[in-house]
């Protein structure tokens, strides 16, 4: 059983921090249902096509190893084995050793048309794939969570700045053509570089029209691979949790007691769920000279104990005074994806003076206002060679650093080939909400069986290419995954839902349907090669032929094991 890990997206900047990857326990289930289910319905497909044509079943086990319970019922016994990990079934006539009474040869599965027994062998394959086609109908029949439209964050004076968009924004029309989810969003414009599209936004309750002339952003294909699409420069359906950064002690917000690091809860009445709730709760508050109770969680990124402070409110600032920080930049409150979060050893950003707990003001003579302008200032200086100039706050002041980018070579996580990238060497305190997730269903027959079809097809032929990319060496053979692998993700999509964890089996159900099919003795494939031949020469391939054949697939299928496991092992090592 193997899984393609395509590895960690680089191409972001940012990083959700406190991802709890799943538990043991939730793993162990995970794996047990999830295998379990797809090896034993993959028997149940050879089981059920042989009772058809009639070939005698003698055993039909659930999982393998000792028998704990069995039961004979008519001519087959069916038992429970002690490791539950699938299952298998037993013909009367599949091993040409053994013989088989004159009386039945007529029901043993050697004596069968060749049609038959092809159908038997495809059987327990094409059940995989039934079974992810059954899958997803359940999946799209209660609701598929995918992002939504509303914008997450968008950087200040990008394309996508400039054209008005805004966090909160829902993007709910483009070209008259309603949008549902953020892959619709996605796939309606990268194919559209240089087209103007109008695009109908919901801000709160009004609705706004914008034209936009769609530019060139990167993005990751469904192999992981990098690329240039078209799509809306500058907007992220992730917006940033409202942990926050202060760097002015004499700011209105640390004179109250507020600190980096904090998590606002609450403001006055109203409850903070994102960051950009924080300057809608202030405008809707600030009353200058009057207190306004502010509610955060204190410790590592709000995971401390619920405490409130009261902020003595200023003068409201002049609009054309504010920052696109808002009101929350006139009380010393930013974002913590401005501030360092931890400066690596001999880089040279500690070789020029930053510090964890600076607040990164400018960069190249331009304000910063979202850490992504960081990283392009960064790559694109780096690039020429040139020193860049940092302005950071550090206790109300500001500090000017000469900071040289320097290249440094990473592996890339899909292909395992070096990129280079250019660093100063620190990490920001970032920390992303959740995206917007909406149901995505299907409740009418036809919908739901043309989805569900078109969806089990899709991941098909998405897993057939990322094969052909893996003998072609596009990507490398240590994104191939074992029984750990396995176990993670079960364990990860079994804590997201019921549904996460559909869809996973779905995926993996696809996965092997796949790998039965390859032309590999001792898998379903090499049967079906070998009845192919036959067919061709009008006679059933010798046994001994047979038998060099499994030696070989044999061999292959245990490296194939063993590099399995040994990138398994590899991924512990290094997590």
């Amino acid at each position: 059983m193997l899984q393609l890990d395509n590895g960690a997206d680089l191409s972001s900047a940012r990083s959700n921090v406190g991802d709890s990857g799943g538990s043991v326990v939730t793993s162990i289930i995970g794996v047990v249902v999830l295998l379990g289910g797809l090896i034993f319905f993959h028997e149940f497909g050879h089981y059920i096509i042989a009772k058809l044509f009639g070939v005698r079943v003698e055993v039909f086990s659930l999982g393998f190893g000792k028998k704990i319970f069995r039961r004979t019922i008519g001519e087959t016994e069916y038992c429970v084995s002690l490791f539950p990990l699938g299952g298998y079934v037993k013909l009367m006539g599949d091993d040409p050793y053994k013989a088989v009474p004159a009386a039945e040869a007529h029901r043993a599965f050697s004596t069968q048309k060749l049609y038959k027994r092809f159908a038997i062998v495809a059987a327990g394959p094409v059940f995989n794939l039934l079974l992810a086609f059954v899958l997803f109908m359940v999946v799209f029949w209660f609701g598929q969570p995918m992002a939504g439209t509303r914008v997450g964050s968008v950087i200040v004076d990008s394309p996508a700045w400039e054209a008005g968009i805004r966090p909160k924004d829902r993007i709910a029309e483009i070209n008259s053509t309603k949008l549902r989810t953020w892959n619709d969003l996605e796939d309606y414009l990268k194919n559209r570089v240089g087209e103007k599209v109008e695009l109908v936004v919901e801000r709160g309750t009004t609705e706004l029209h914008m034209s936009y002339l769609v530019g060139k952003v990167r993005s990751k294909n469904p192999y992981g691979e990098d690329e240039e699409v078209g799509g809306i420069k500058g907007v992220m359906p992730t917006p940033l949790d409202p942990v926050i950064g202060i760097s002015n002690p004499d700011s209105a917000a640390y004179k109250a007691g507020l600190r980096s690091g904090n998590l606002i809860t609450k403001i006055g009445s109203r409850e903070i769920v994102v960051y950009e709730d924080v300057n809608e709760a202030l405008a809707t508050f600030w009353k200058a000279g009057s207190p306004l109770t502010i509610s955060v969680k204190q410790g590592e990124e709000g995971a401390g104990p619920e405490k409130s402070f009261t902020v003595v409110m200023p003068d409201l600032p002049m609009a054309d005074k504010l920052t696109p920080m808002g009101l929350a930049g006139a009380l010393g409150i930013y974002p913590s994806e401005l501030f360092v979060r931890k400066v690596s050893p001999d880089s040279p950003a500690e070789k020029g003076g930053l510090q964890a707990g600076d607040r990164i003001a400018s960069v190249g003579g331009a304000p910063v206002y979202n850490f992504e302008s960081i990283v392009d200032s960064v790559q694109g200086e780096g690039a020429k060679g040139e020193t860049i100039v940092f302005i950071v706050e550090r206790g109300g002041k500001s500090i000017p650093l000469n900071l040289k980018p320097i290249p440094t070579t990473q592996e890339d996580p899909l292909t395992r080939q070096p990129v280079t990238k250019f660093m100063v060497g620190f990490a920001p305190s970032t920390v992303l909400h959740e995206a917007e997730v909406v149901s995505v269903t299907y409740r009418s027959l036809v919908p739901l069986v043309v989805h569900s079809a078109s969806e089990t097809a899709l991941l098909a032929q998405r897993m057939l290419v990322s094969i052909a990319k893996l003998v072609t060496r596009k990507i490398s053979v240590k994104n191939l995954g074992g029984p750990v692998l396995i176990a993670t993700v079960a364990g990860k999509s079994l804590d997201a839902g019921i549904i996460p964890f559909l869809q996973m089996m779905a995926l993996i159900s696809i996965n092997l349907f796949l790998l039965n099919l390859f032309p590999i003795p001792i898998l379903d494939g090499g049967h079906l090669l070998f009845f192919a031949i036959e067919a061709i020469k009008g006679r059933p391939v010798s046994i001994r032929t047979m038998e060099i054949a499994n030696q070989v697939g044999m061999v292959f299928i245990l490296m194939l094991v063993g590099l399995t496991l040994f990138n398994d092992i590899s991924r512990i090592i290094v997590h």
